[in-house]
């Protein structure tokens, strides 16, 4: 579902009492929202101009990692990536706190790109289930942030999303499937071709916020350039596993007081870690 902001709303950064409860509602319903062009453009631009650069580097050094002509880069904690308008957007904030709760953080800061030529990945859940043991659905305790740096549209190779449910599913093994793995209590990638599914088309500067146990997948950019979206997740107070950020001591100084709350778990007082030194 895509929301669309009232110029009061953007113009106060701050969502309507309904409008944030529809948010809420929504991820926990069918695993994911869309607001739409959030950022201002000539931020996303100015983001864009320098991540560019920086990609092309890292695919010169390390290459392509989550498929055909498709990568997940990690981002350096500095300028222009850490404006306060992605790190810490209060439209986005509101949704996070309202589903995982006070104290919440940020432990992954990355982006991923699928360029030219890229193809289709398996149907995939980012995370194994919390407690594998347990064959009931839970409630949210990790969630993907999204901002696209350029219009997502067809043609392009937009994220492709099983809403309704699959967030839910209390299976019992890893639901990892781009290795082309079987999970024997449920074969994900049979099961999806026939259920729901529908692309997430969106302007430039959008947020996503999904459940991270959402199925979806990549699919093919059949553009002459590159879609990228900046990735965030955000997690309850008591979880954050399998990843962690570098952050100078004068450089968490400098942030906002909601960015040092979502922050603080991180390695504050670390060198910036270029995307290659992963």
């Amino acid at each position: 579902m895509i929301i669309q902001l009232t110029e009061q709303e953007k113009a106060n950064r701050k969502l309507d009492p309904k409008t944030l409860a529809i948010a809420v509602e929504q991820v926990k319903a069918n695993g994911y929202i869309v607001f739409d062009s959030v950022i201002p453009e000539e931020k996303i631009t100015n983001i864009r101009n320098h991540f560019d650069p920086l990609f092309d580097e890292f695919i010169e050094r390390k290459g392509y990692n989550t498929g055909t002509n498709r990568a997940q880069m990690f981002l350096p904690f500095m300028e222009p990536f850490i404006d306060e308008d992605v790190i810490c957007h209060p439209i986005a904030t509101a949704v996070i706190d309202e589903l995982l709760g006070k104290w919440n953080h940020c432990n992954y800061f990355a982006s991923d790109t699928p360029m030219p030529g890229s193809d289709y990945q398996n149907a995939h859940c980012d995370i194994m289930p919390l407690f594998p043991e347990l064959a009931i659905p839970l409630p949210a305790f990790s969630l993907v942030l999204n901002i696209p740096l350029v219009e997502v549209t067809e043609e392009n190779g937009p994220l492709e999303v099983w809403p309704g449910g699959t967030h839910q599913n209390p299976d019992r093994a890893n639901h990892d499937t781009l290795d082309n793995s079987v999970n024997p209590h449920m074969h994900i990638v049979r099961a999806a071709e026939h259920m729901y599914s529908e692309k997430v088309y969106m302007k430039a500067g959008s947020v996503v916020i999904r459940d991270i146990r959402m199925w979806h997948r990549g699919t093919p950019n059949k553009s002459d350039y590159r879609r990228t979206n900046l990735a965030m997740i955000f997690n309850r107070s008591w979880y954050g596993a399998g990843s962690s950020i570098d952050i100078p001591q004068e450089t968490y100084e400098k942030l906002p007081e909601k960015a040092k709350e979502l922050y603080r778990m991180e390695k504050i007082g670390s060198k910036v870690k270029m995307p290659w030194e992963w």
